[in-house]
């Protein structure tokens, strides 16, 4: 299994860019509709303003994907990271590594 700090290298890079997906989506992903519900106050005093339950709805399936894409990014640099050491611990460690990886 020579190329095994390839192959990890390959899967990190792919979870970054998927992670990075994600993440990019929904940063530019803007909620179409009514935010806030349109309320009247008494004697001209309005009261705060209220999100509406689909931008509220929205908003939680956006913090979702972002966190979601924030993990695959973490994974996938800890993946690139430890392709990196792979060889390493080959020379300390040998037949073990090597059987592992």
């Amino acid at each position: 299994m020579k190329n095994i700090t390839a192959i990890v290298n390959s899967i990190g890079l792919l979870f970054d860019i998927a992670g990075a997906i994600h993440f990019a989506i929904e940063v530019v992903n803007k909620f179409k509709g009514e935010q806030y519900k349109i309320t009247d106050g008494l004697w001209g005093a309005s009261p705060p303003p209220e999100k509406t339950k689909e931008y509220e709805q929205w908003e939680t399936n956006k913090f979702k994907y972002m966190k979601l894409g924030l993990y695959l990014l973490i994974i996938g640099f800890l993946l690139q990271i430890a392709s990196n050491w792979i060889p390493i611990l080959r020379g300390y460690f040998g037949d073990v590594v090597s059987y592992i990886a």
